[in-house]
């Protein structure tokens, strides 16, 4: 949520490509991904956001475009169907369950 809250603010974010962040934060176009634990990488890429104005600006445009892909309705949707087949799949279990005894 951080990173996507920054990105509606128009902030371009330089995360590790790892779990949500690999499809949320969009690779030279809403902000950066570097390899986890790689100093020199994160500088980099701190370094070049930081000495290019129009190149931040345009980043953070696009995040902020992206983060309005985003709502709470639209989050919570998808959790709801998330938790909807996780409890459809555990009724599935106890009812085979049943079934074997």
């Amino acid at each position: 949520m951080v990173a996507l809250e920054a990105m509606a603010c128009g902030t371009p974010v330089v995360a590790s490509g790892v779990g949500g962040l690999l499809y949320l934060v969009r690779d030279g176009k809403t902000g950066y991904h570097i390899p986890d634990s790689d100093p020199p990488a994160l500088a980099e890429k701190l370094e070049r956001l930081l000495s290019d104005e129009r190149l931040r600006s345009e980043l953070g445009r696009r995040a902020a475009n992206v983060a309005r892909s985003y709502s709470w309705e639209r989050i919570t949707d998808q959790m709801l169907t998330l938790y909807e087949s996780v409890l459809a799949g555990c009724h599935a279990v106890d009812e085979n369950l049943e079934h074997v005894h």
